[in-house]
Order: structure tokens, then sequence, then C-alpha cells
């Protein structure tokens, strides 16, 4: 899948909302990293987010990938710059991973602890600190912005507001992207 656009964020940010949206508004195909990775897999993803084989799971991300025929000039991903391992650890998907998918450009979507907390706790019924959310944003957004530099890609921080929304708008115009 060539002309891949990357959006990062933690769990229950809006990814994926986001990502539909943008698929409505823009001639490009909106794709799941957790559903291509459950599709190879053939199994669901427990609700608790903790991930046992971090790695293992990138490698089923990038075969189903590589079996999907968008025809889509531009395609989206929503998926994460870091998981929670099974020891509830924050822990960072492989460089190797992001070089494989060869992102055009890379998104990390952010919004309030309070907010996150929120859809976790409606979505997933899973109840975590306000402390331990801020420090998985803190790291998603540190990540991105090293994949970003080490890629030579550019990267938009996306916080769910109307003025974020033109300049991301904004911002995908002047690069070209679409």
């Amino acid at each position: 899948m060539k002309n891949l656009i990357f959006m990062g964020g933690i769990h229950g940010v809006g990814k994926t909302t986001f990502c539909n949206e943008l698929s409505k508004r823009y001639p490009l195909s909106s794709f799941s990293a957790s559903s291509i990775i459950s599709d190879v897999k053939k199994q669901k993803f427990t609700s608790n987010k903790q991930i046992t084989d971090i790695d293992k799971n990138q490698d089923f991300l990038i075969q189903g990938i590589e079996q999907i025929e968008s025809t889509s000039i531009i395609n989206i991903i929503d998926g994460h710059f870091c998981l929670i391992d099974k020891k509830n650890n924050i822990s960072r998907i492989s460089k190797e991973i992001f070089a494989k998918l060869e992102p055009i450009l890379l998104i990390v979507v952010i919004d309030s602890v309070d907010n996150i907390i929120d859809r976790l706790q409606t979505r997933d019924k899973l109840v975590y600190s306000p402390l331990f959310i801020e420090s998985f944003q803190n790291e998603e957004i540190k990540y991105a912005k090293m994949i970003a530099e080490m890629l030579g890609k550019p990267l938009f921080i996306f916080n769910n507001t109307p003025e974020s929304k033109l300049e991301l708008h904004e911002f995908i115009t002047e690069l070209g992207v679409i």
C-alpha cells in the first residue's frame, strides 16, 4: 500500500472517528491497524488494551497491509506509536515497522485526559488513572516526533477542535498530499 498516511494516538483518543471523517472529506481509504491485525490473526483483541506480543502483532500488520488492494490514491491507517504491554507498561512500536510502512505523512491525535478517560470508560468499561493516560499520551507524542524525524516525514499534531481541523486541512493542502 503506497501513499499511506499514518494516524497514531492512544486508545480512546478518537482516531477511528477522525479517520472516517477524513475519508468522507477526501478521496482516500481508511483502515484500522487493529482490524487488519485481527483479520490476519483471525483473533479479536481483548478489551483490556494490554498486548502480549507487540512485535509479532506488528508483523501481522505489515502482512495484512501487503494483502490489501486499495484503489485509492491515498490511504490512511489509524494505529499507535506506542501500546500497553502485558505488564501494563507503555511500549514503543519498533522503528522498523514505521520504516516498512513508508508513510508520506504522520498525524498524532491528542485530546484532554478527561475526554480520553471518559471514552475508555464508556466504550470499553476500562478505568485508567489520569496520570497513566497523561504519560501514555506524552510518550505517544514524543515517539511520533522521533519517528517523523527518523523518516524525514512531516508530522501534524491534531487536537480535535475546529481550529485544528482547519489547520490540518491547510497542512495537507500545502503538502500537496490530497
